[in-house]
């Protein structure tokens, strides 16, 4: 560990299953403190899950609506920095990361050029459904063997945030509610002249949702709901944000409505209802409608 209090791990929930004892098993260890924010969360195993965990000393913040990961993410955050912590780890309950992984990043991060001006450091995701167990896993043994890589974006989880970062931009835009809320928080850092770095050979798991893989595709199975949020939010990131990555933000958008919704045709149950509810955020969000 870095230092006395370093890292507090925020994890957001939503009706959560066994895949949270095992990201929890996987970052105890490399972590000072977790904080559990529970987005209501009303089935009866996610209630035993969520109490069996804050049995085991795991800090639970128990909201009484769903109120977005955005928002649930600012509480999380607000009480990582009421405890004066230096870093915070911003996770999602479907990750699992290898041992040592933090360690390694911290240590690769004080060898960094101009290290005050990078405000995230992460590693690399990979999609759960393409690991093969010969070939990921956590390789490297030195700080020094880290490629690093400067990005524009990146996820939510996994996603090593210094505590300052907040007090220079803000904190996770909570009208956008899901979807999009990483890459807003990443080009407004991005705007300010921070830096993001993310170690390309430093991988961990994750997985959004219940992903399909279909021939050369990996199609994101959301339902309803979550179809208009992403259709909604990629049009206001590319609309506030164009002029500063016009073609990483071009991409979020044909991926979040014209591909996305020839994935759903093709790939997807409810097609038609999904369609539909991405065309309505698609139109909200050019309305600004939030």
């Amino acid at each position: 560990m870095e230092n006395k209090l370093s890292i507090c791990a925020v994890i957001v929930s939503y009706e959560p299953d066994e895949s949270i004892i095992r990201l929890l098993d996987s970052i105890t260890k490399q972590t000072d403190e977790i904080v559990i924010v529970d987005n209501f969360s009303r089935s009866d195993n996610s209630k035993a899950i969520l109490k069996s965990l804050e049995k085991n000393q795991i800090k639970i913040i128990y909201n009484d609506d769903n109120y977005g990961v955005a928002k649930a993410l600012n509480q999380g955050v607000k009480y990582a920095l009421s405890k004066q912590y230096k870093w915070i780890l911003t996770l999602d309950q479907d990750s699992e990361f290898y041992p040592n992984t933090y360690n390694i990043l911290l240590s690769g991060y004080e060898t960094l050029i101009n290290k005050n001006n990078v405000m995230m450091i992460a590693p690399t995701p990979v999609e759960r459904l393409l690991i093969k167990d010969s070939t990921t896993g956590l390789n490297i043994k030195n700080s020094k063997d880290i490629l690093w890589k400067n990005a524009v974006l990146n996820l939510t989880s996994g996603s090593l945030i210094k505590a300052e970062a907040f007090s220079h931009i803000g904190f996770f835009e909570e009208k956008l509610f899901i979807e999009q809320v990483d890459n807003d928080f990443c080009c407004r850092l991005g705007k300010k002249g921070y830096k993001i770095k993310v170690a390309a050979n430093v991988p961990f798991v994750h997985e959004i949702g219940k992903s399909l893989k279909k021939m050369f595709f990996i199609t994101r199975n959301h339902n309803e709901k979550r179809k208009y949020y992403l259709a909604r939010n990629v049009v206001y990131v590319f609309k506030k944000y164009f002029f500063y990555a016009p073609y990483t933000t071009t991409r979020y958008l044909l991926g979040g409505t014209i591909l996305g919704w020839v994935k759903i045709a093709l790939f997807e149950d409810n097609k038609i209802g999904k369609i539909k509810s991405g065309l309505k955020g698609f139109t909200d969000g050019i309305l600004n409608k939030y």
